[in-house]
This record gives structure tokens, C-alpha cells and sequence, in this order.
């Protein structure tokens, strides 16, 4: 017997289905939970925002962009399998990881894996210059670190210096250490590190105390950003006029939040000045600010930026192969804050800023 015909409707709907396309699927691997949670959240957020503008303008080569977000919740072992598990959903690409000490404990696998990891904020200077998968769009910490001991020699005035150094992300934070014990030490100064490993239970008030004993003329504070507000806040019980330091990873809308005035006055470095006016900075923040009820940081718009960049060698080859080979190829793209340029090897060359808290507001230092 015959099939009946098939209503109109219902073969126009599956010659739709028949013609659209699949997603390109994009991987997302951020700390998004313990007290590392801030740089994840941010990162996720702003890719996010990229992947919602960009399927609203039709999405790349007429397909829709889909983010599967996994948290590496700041462990190797978890980062390792959240990698794992995108590659297993066929992700062409993975934005991530947030952290130095992340990106390290996965690049192997990602090389291995053949996809590429674009991070908004690795930056520790071993990634530099390798042949490898991974792209990085935060300045390397040797541009930071001079960046900071200069300001600190020649403003303030530095000679002896404390670190403060969090263990759990040793890669990043003994990169800061060696730059600024480098860059100083150059100028005449001097650092001693006080070691702590973040979330173990030594009170933060006896690692400020230490610090201190050890009689500085400023101290800088690595650490993630609830460790940092919490080491500002101890030091500045014991001695108000000490100047602070500290880096990129610690000093985001998250320590002002949680530091209140224990945090005024410090002095770090960022890769975005969230104050800025420029007609595509202020929209990107406002939109932001409108969709996820909090305002953007460093990593928020490098999230975002590292979308863009993916969406820029996507339209060119949607292949994983393809996709690295492509973005290598692009050399300069315009981020939210001007031209973001890119070696042959993935590393981007950018603005850098030395800023500070004002009156509760991240703003570039005078």
C-alpha cells in the first residue's frame, strides 16, 4: 500500500532542516569555581557576549556558533578532563585556559589533540615562542614585570621589595617574581618572597606579617583576587602607608569589590583600561554591564576579543588544521582597545597600562 503524500507543511520543514547547518562548535575551558573563580567567570562572560553577537549578525559563513563551557576548576587533573571532554565534542577550538598553571597542565594534550587554545590571560613567558597550539592574547609577563619595577624604582621610590607569592599558580607567579627581581635588581633594588598556597589554612594576617618583618619599602601582592583584597586588607591593619603592588591576575573589579579602601592607591598592571571612552570600548562595556549585571575587567574583554579572533580564521577555514593555520595567518586584528597584533608563533603584542584604584574605580595611574 502506498505512503500517503506528506502534507506542504511538513515537506517544507524538512527541506529547512534539510539546509541548515550545523554549529561550529567552540570550546570553552575557565576556572569557574573555588577562589580562582574571578578570571574564569570574566573569560566565560565575555566569549559568551562574542559567540551571542555574532550568531545575532548571522552567525560565521552562514552557521551558528555554539560554546560548550567546561570548568577546569583550577586543578590539573580537572583541567585535563574538561580538554578531554571538549575535544571529544569535536570543538574546533577551545577558549581557555584562564591561568598560567592551567594552560600548562593541558597545552601537551592539546598539542597531541591537534586544536587549538587561544587564551585571553596565560602569559607566563615559558609559552613564548613556541610552535605549538596555543595562542596567547595577554602580553608576556616580561612586559608586565618591567612595566611595574619601573614604575616602582623610579615613582616610589622601591629598593627592597616583598612578593607575596600564591604557589597554586606557581608558573605565573614565579615568572612575576624572576621579571621584577630581574627588572629591579637592575635599578639597585632588591625582592624577598614570602611563599602562601591559596585556600591552605595559614591565616592570610600571618603571611602579611611575615611580609612585613621583613621591613620593605612596597610589596607586591600575587595572588589570585580575593587573596589579594584579603593581603591588602592585613597589611594595611599593621601599616597604612606602605606602597602596593600588584599584577594583572589579582587586581580585577573583584578586588575592589572585596578590598574596599585596603586596595586604594595600588599599583598594577592591566592589558584594558576599563575607564576608557572610545565609542567601541563603551559599547562593548555597556552591553556587558546589561547582560550579566556586573562590570567588565581585563579578562571579560579578552574573552571576548579571543571569540573574535576565532570568528576571524573561521570565516576563511572551519577546520581544526585549517582554523590554526588561518589565525596564525591574520598578523593583526582590531581588538576593543586598537590593533592587536600576532607573531608567527601566536603571541600578541599589545597596549600595556599601569593602573590604579581610585575611589573605588580601576584608572590609569598618574
Amino acid at each position: 500500500m502506498p505512503l500517503p503524500p506528506r502534507p506542504a507543511w511538513l515537506a517544507l520543514g524538512l527541506l529547512l532542516a534539510a539546509c541548515q547547518k550545523e554549529p561550529i562548535r567552540l570550546g570553552g575551558a575557565f576556572n569557574l569555581s573555588g577562589r580562582h573563580y574571578d578570571l574564569g567567570v570574566s573569560g566565560r562572560n565575555g566569549a559568551t557576549l562574542a559567540v551571542e553577537e555574532l550568531n545575532a549578525a548571522g552567525g560565521v559563513g552562514g552557521r551558528r556558533l555554539e560554546l560548550i563551557v567546561r570548568d577546569d576548576e583550577q586543578d590539573p587533573v580537572a583541567a585535563r578532563r574538561a580538554v578531554q571532554d571538549l575535544v571529544g565534542q569535536g570543538v574546533v577550538a577551545i577558549v581557555g585556559h584562564m591561568t598560567s598553571a592551567m594552560t600548562e597542565a593541558t597545552l601537551a594534550q592539546a598539542n597531541q589533540a591537534r586544536v587549538l587554545m587561544v587564551s585571553p590571560t596565560t602569559s607566563a613567558a615559558k609559552y613564548q615562542g613556541l610552535d605549538d597550539w596555543l595562542v596567547l592574547l595577554n602580553l608576556s609577563t616580561r612586559a608586565s614585570t618591567g612595566a611595574i619595577a619601573e614604575r616602582m624604582a623610579r615613582v616610589e621610590r622601591v629598593r627592597r621589595l616583598v612578593a607575596v607569592q600564591d604557589l597554586s599558580n606557581e608558573v605565573f607567579t614565579q615568572a612575576w617574581v624572576d621579571g621584577v627581581r630581574e627588572e629591579l635588581g637592575r635599578r639597585g633594588g632588591e625582592v624577598v618572597v614570602v611563599p602562601f598556597t591559596s585556600g591552605e589554612a595559614r591565616p592570610l594576617g600571618e603571611v602579611a606579617a611575615q611580609a612585613l618583618a621583613e621591613r620593605p619599602d612596597g610589596i607586591l601582592v600575587l595572588a589570585n583576587s580575593l587573596d589579594s583584597a584579603s593581603l591588602c586588607q592585613q597589611v594595611r591593619k599593621r601599616d597604612a602607608r606602605l606602597p602596593l603592588f600588584g599584577s594583572d591576575w589579582g587586581f580585577t573589579q573583584d578586588v575592589v569589590a572585596h578590598g574596599g579602601g585596603a586596595v586604594e592607591g595600588a599599583i598594577f598592571t592591566q592589558k584594558v583600561n576599563v575607564e576608557d571612552q572610545a565609542p567601541r570600548f563603551r559599547r562593548f562595556r555597556d552591553t556587558y554591564a546589561a547582560r550579566f549585571s556586573r562590570p567588565p575587567d581585563f579578562a571579560a574583554a579578552l574573552g571576548y576579543e579571543a571569540v573574535q579572533l576565532l570568528a576571524e580564521g573561521l570565516r576563511r577555514d572551519a577546520t581544526r588544521e585549517g582554523l590554526r593555520r588561518e589565525v596564525l595567518a591574520v598578523g593583526a586584528f582590531e581588538g576593543l582597545q586598537g590593533t592587536v597584533k600576532l607573531d608567527r608563533f601566536g603571541d600578541a603584542e599589545r597596549h600595556q597600562f599601569v593602573m590604579t584604584i581610585r575611589g573605588g574605580r580601576i584608572v590609569p595611574a598618574e
